[in-house]
């Protein structure tokens, strides 16, 4: 008998696991469900991978303690600064589709480590930087491990936006493939060896609220780019699957840390992206109603430089002046923290004044041309010249100029350094004890 009970017992077990009754339950859901038909709220609640878990184990999703935030010396606010008076924000923002592009990286997934401020705070910076650059293809994927453990988090008490921010400022984010992510804390001395020359680094930030939500402030912070913040989470927001979420039923689990990307006036909500992962919410994103959970404290405005992220330009020729026979090129070399898409590469040639420029070497008198492509880091190498050797009867000439430098997609201001290199050439052979390329030396003496 007590072994047909077991076996029963055994049975009954499995086919909840199987039917995703024992956690995620539709006893838990139905509860969620009626709350929110009772309160007349404008959201869905479904199953999910989180809602799987142990519900004691949910919390790992999250990670921004309320007694972990507080303004340190040397913060800035930034709300005495905005002139909220004089600031009419649309009824409706998104930086999803602004100016019909996506300027937002992709959805990622946290998993079950207190991340979270790590992921809002890159995902941020990454939008960040497109936005600046005017280029929303702008391939770019940070790493969330390398800020989150070399930077001090937690996977079990999670860590600040201020903490977070101030390593971002100071010492960079370098590229995901230098640690990709893993969803630990202790793993620093894994990291590339050569991530500071890969780090993207921040210039300023700002508070724009702290422990009370504002919304003109963030809207007039969100209008120049995505804003960090913080939520409080409540357990019947781990079942969110659509609609605008309103806290309806269940007790507070903790602090979590999000980046909103919009807002819409019409359904009196912000417009999120989160890092659980495309399979929860609105393919990894929420709305939710204005001051609903403590959305919009702790909101802060990332400020770059003056062009990040940090590309230089150089130019390589063997010599500075040419005689017959003297082997000649020019390459370019692009160096650059990542990948830059569809961003012109001036090269011109100028002779006295004539400007000519590559790679067809254009009057502009007539046009212009210029280099387009894909520049990956940590350099790229632009043929200019192929290698050739310096003819005879070419003449004389001094002080000839090429110029290199790489502006934005919409060639109205320069992201690098203005790169010059001076040559000249003469047709004569080269004087007596001038240097003699090799393969002239050489053929005279064999």
């Amino acid at each position: 008998m007590k072994k047909r009970v077991l076996y029963c017992a055994i049975v009954l077990f499995m086919s909840c696991i199987i039917s995703g009754s024992v956690f995620g339950s539709e006893t838990e859901l139905d509860t969620i469900r009626d709350a929110i038909a009772e309160k007349g709220a404008g959201w869905t609640a479904s199953d999910n991978w989180i809602m799987q878990m142990d519900p004691s184990d949910r919390k790992t999703v999250l990670g921004a303690p309320e007694d972990s935030f507080h303004v340190a010396p040397g913060d800035t606010i930034l709300w005495n600064n905005i002139p909220e008076d004089s600031f009419a924000p649309p009824s409706e923002f998104d930086w999803r589709n602004y100016n019909g592009y996506n300027w937002i990286t992709p959805i990622k997934n946290q998993g079950n480590c207190g991340s979270c401020v790590a992921f809002a705070t890159v995902g941020g910076m990454e939008s960040a930087i497109r936005i600046h650059q005017g280029n929303p293809n702008q391939n770019i994927d940070l790493s969330e491990q390398h800020l989150f453990s070399c930077g001090g988090g937690s996977c079990v008490l999670g860590w600040n936006l201020g903490d977070a921010l101030n390593f971002a400022r100071d010492y960079g984010v370098p590229d995901e493939s230098c640690l990709p992510y893993s969803g630990v804390d202790n793993n620093c001395t894994s990291t590339c060896s050569d991530y500071t020359s890969r780090a993207i680094h921040i210039n300023s930030w700002s508070w724009i609220t702290t422990y009370t939500a504002d919304i003109n402030a963030v809207k007039n912070a969100l209008t120049q780019k995505p804003i960090p913040t913080r939520m409080v989470v409540y357990s019947d927001f781990y079942s969110y699957s659509g609609g605008v979420y309103q806290h309806v039923s269940g007790y507070m689990e903790g602090g979590h840390l999000v980046l909103i990307v919009g807002w819409n006036d019409a359904q009196n909500c912000w417009i999120v992206k989160n890092s659980w992962g495309l399979g929860w919410g609105e393919s990894g994103y929420f709305r939710i109603r204005y001051n609903d959970s403590e959305i919009g404290t702790w909101a802060a405005l990332i400020q770059l430089g003056s062009a990040p992220p940090s590309t230089t330009v150089s130019i390589s020729m063997p010599y500075t002046h040419y005689y017959p026979g003297y082997q000649c090129y020019c390459d370019v070399s692009v160096n650059t923290q990542t990948s830059l898409n569809g961003y012109p590469l001036f090269v011109v040639l100028d002779i006295y004044g004539n400007y000519f420029f590559a790679p067809s070497f254009v009057s502009s008198r007539y046009g212009y041309d210029y280099y387009s492509g894909v520049f990956n880091p940590p350099s790229s190498i632009v043929e200019v010249l192929p290698t050739f050797y310096w003819p005879y009867g070419s003449g004389s000439a001094n002080n000839i100029h090429f110029y290199a430098a790489m502006t934005n997609p919409s060639q109205t201001s320069l992201i690098s350094n203005l790169a010059q290199f001076t040559f000249g050439w003469t047709s004569s052979d080269p004087p007596t004890g001038a240097a003699v390329p090799i393969h002239m030396f050489l053929e005279e003496n064999k």
